[in-house]
């Protein structure tokens, strides 16, 4: 029976995490909604204000076909920096 012992302290804690979600996940009272003339008015002016304009599109760049090997561009070291053997 002494072997059980070691069961109680994951037993506490799975207890505890139980209550703790229990108590984080109650209802709470909802927050006051304002039905006033003045909400009403200010919702209808929001909801009439012109819609802005859509930007300048972006070009999209062609997708590469991949060859499911990674694959180097080739580089080119600039003209002035090749050294010639003369």
């Amino acid at each position: 029976m002494a072997v059980l012992w070691w069961l109680v302290p994951p037993l506490v804690a799975t207890g505890l995490a139980m209550v703790w979600v229990a108590w984080l996940g109650r209802d709470r009272e909802q927050p006051r909604r304002d039905d006033s003339e003045a909400a009403l008015l200010r919702m209808q002016q929001a909801l009439t204000k012109p819609v802005p304009q859509k930007g300048r599109p972006v070009p999209s760049t062609p997708i590469e076909p991949t060859h499911g090997v990674a694959m180097r561009g080739s580089v080119r070291p600039p003209a002035s920096s090749v050294k010639s053997d003369r």
